[in-house]
């Protein structure tokens, strides 16, 4: 006799493996982040004596507002100078990336031209070949521009600009060529 073939059983998808995946790395991604960022804070609120310990625990006497006045007021409130200098220099570097980098991406992508391969060649180099420290700071103290914030906004453009550049271009790319020439129709010059 000969046994009779049977079909593989299939079994139902289990759906709670996905769940579990989720909250475990919530969990995880909590732990990582999360519980640092407690502990400082928590530390921040101590009295010197309790935050020697570094225990995790909560404190004994609170003095939260004297302790935060007591860091700002360090050194001429020079917390608050070093604030205000990260924000000129982030939004000045920001915004000049987003002009350039814009303008560029879209000549790159919508005008062809045989200076196009060489300016990609360049962008990617921009990319690829790490930033040389030593004569960067040479180049800076050479037109004065060295310990000011004009020379920290103008590095960090060079050092963002052939990724804005990529990012949009690729942006530009999306948007359909129909578009350009419906503007061009209502009058809009190239």
């Amino acid at each position: 006799m000969t046994p009779v073939p049977t079909l593989p059983v299939r079994r139902r998808p289990t759906r709670w493996r996905p769940i579990v995946a989720g909250w475990l790395a919530l969990l995880v991604a909590f732990v990582v982040f999360v519980v640092p960022f407690l502990f400082i804070a928590l530390q921040a609120v101590k009295t010197r004596r309790d935050a020697s310990r570094l225990h995790f625990t909560w404190p004994s006497e609170w003095q939260a507002w004297t302790n935060f006045r007591d860091v700002i007021q360090e050194r001429d409130y020079m917390l608050l100078l070093a604030y205000f200098n990260s924000t000129v220099i982030t939004v000045g570097a920001v915004t000049l990336l987003i002009v350039l980098a814009a303008m560029v991406g879209y000549v790159l992508q919508r005008r062809r031209s045989r200076w196009n391969g060489v300016v990609m060649a360049l962008v990617l180099a921009g990319l690829m070949i790490p930033p040389a420290v030593v004569p960067t700071i040479w180049v800076l103290q050479g037109v004065g521009l060295s310990k000011t914030i004009h020379g920290m906004i103008l590095i960090e453009v060079a050092y963002g600009l052939s990724f804005s550049i990529l990012l949009y271009r690729a942006f530009i790319g999306t948007i359909p060529r129909e578009l350009d020439e419906a503007a061009f129709i209502d009058g809009a010059k190239p």
